[in-house]
């Protein structure tokens, strides 16, 4: 039994160190457990199997964690870090009108348009943005006019698109009223009375689409800065004579005295006195257009120089014209109200093609402006 013993311990150490005829000694220096044969048991030569498996199993193990939190790491882990900024933004008064053109084809005379027919955009309106960074405080218009009377020229390129703008609030009743529209006299009508002698007055007409009032004006001293003006209550047109009877006039161009029972209005101009337009550049009056029930509020201003023709301004919109900062209580600002930057505002645009406009191709321009109140740009 001893003999048989020893050798089923001898088989089993074999077995572990991996060959009969290996040195333990040797598979000690190897990384192994030497055991002595004579004095192991069967429960030694096991536990020691054990725990070079379990030293394997932990290595593998060891390793592959290793390894994947290399990979781990790799897709996982971020950094960052924080800068702080700031700027200075300059103060800079801008604004955008869009669209930047209107067009309209084939329009009759004596008529008023409806939407535009630029291409992409069938609309009678535009939006005025602030995109600027200062707060818009005011906004009013300018447009384009003839230079001279193009009435009776036969020509288009003598008329200007601009002097047939009409402009309103988009607001619910809103009117729309001229931005500047400019007039001049004209040669004799034989249907139109004048005071006496008739040699002392120049004549004209205000013209909106299907209706036009007449106006005159005394030019006997060739200087019209203070001169006295007429206009007609009731607008002609093709199916109604009008006020052409200018002789005996209410005595003042607006207020209620200016709502009399004659055919007329009458009133003297005042000189202009402040820059661009000092020295009497020009003479201005607040107007009543229209019949007593159904009136516009206008300013009307002739320019000084009479003696060979007449030059007259009908405006509202426009607080560049003659009088507008002055005592002229009719013009007023499109928009008065803080327009802050990245908001707009619309517009609603038409044009009236009065009577007597040529066929053709006719251009024009209108400008909008804006202020903004102590701002350095």
């Amino acid at each position: 039994m001893v003999n048989g013993q020893h050798s089923l311990l001898q088989t089993q150490i074999l077995r572990f160190t991996g060959g009969k005829n290996d040195n333990i000694a040797d598979r000690t220096e190897k990384g192994y457990v030497e055991i002595n044969r004579q004095d192991a048991h069967p429960g030694q030569i096991y536990e020691e199997k054990m725990r070079h498996k379990r030293l394997i199993k932990a290595v593998i193990l060891f390793s592959f964690l290793s390894i994947l939190s290399s990979f781990v790491s790799a897709a996982n882990v971020t950094a960052n870090d924080t800068i702080q900024l700031w700027v200075t933004v300059a103060e800079k008064t801008m604004v955008d009108i869009q669209p930047d053109q209107l067009a309209w084809q084939n329009v009759p005379p004596g008529s008023q348009t409806l939407a535009s027919q630029a291409v992409g955009f069938p609309k009678e309106v535009i939006q005025i943005e602030n995109i600027g960074s200062t707060n818009i405080s005011y906004i009013w218009f300018n447009n384009s006019y003839p230079s001279d009377l193009p009435f009776g020229s036969g020509l288009s390129s003598e008329y200007d698109a601009g002097n047939f703008v009409v402009v309103r609030r988009n607001e619910t009743n809103a009117k729309y009223f001229f931005v500047n529209r400019v007039e001049y006299n004209e040669s004799k009508v034989i249907y139109l009375q004048l005071p006496s002698p008739e040699s002392d007055w120049a004549h004209g007409r205000f013209r909106s689409a299907n209706k036009e009032w007449f106006w005159a004006v005394n030019v006997s001293t060739g200087v019209c800065n203070e001169s006295e003006f007429r206009i007609g209550k009731q607008p002609h047109n093709q199916s109604q004579l009008g006020s052409v009877d200018l002789r005996t006039c209410d005595s003042a161009l607006s207020g209620g005295v200016a709502l009399g029972v004659n055919p007329c209005r009458a009133g003297n101009l005042q000189a202009t006195t402040l820059a661009p337009y000092a020295n009497g550049e020009w003479g201005y009056a607040d107007v009543y257009i229209g019949p007593n029930t159904d009136y516009e509020n206008y300013t009307v201003a002739v320019y000084w120089n009479c003696s060979s023709y007449v030059k007259a301004m009908f405006y509202h919109w426009n607080m560049d014209a003659p009088g507008a900062q002055e005592t002229a209580s009719h013009p007023e600002y499109f928009y008065n109200t803080t327009l802050k930057p990245g908001e707009h505002i619309i517009a609603n645009v038409k044009l009236r093609i009065p009577y007597g406009t040529a066929a053709g191709n006719i251009t024009g321009a209108l400008t909008v402006t804006v202020k903004a109140i102590d701002v350095s740009g």
